[in-house]
């Protein structure tokens, strides 16, 4: 069993993703999985047409 704190595990993990990889590269990695999820979350384009009626989308 890990009997490290919680805290300790997170800082331990961000200066090895620090130390592995630039702030600029980590920034970037951030804002594109952002924006991916943003796109999944607000896209009804996926769903069926039955789904979308059912669900009082348009059909478009």
């Amino acid at each position: 069993m890990n009997n490290q704190h919680p805290g300790e595990s997170l800082a331990t993990s961000m200066s090895e993703l620090c130390s592995r990889f630039s702030f600029r590269e980590i920034l970037l990695a951030i804002i594109i999985a952002r924006w991916k999820r943003r796109r999944m979350v607000n896209s009804f384009d996926a769903f069926p047409s039955w789904l979308r009626c059912d669900l009082a989308l348009s059909d478009e």
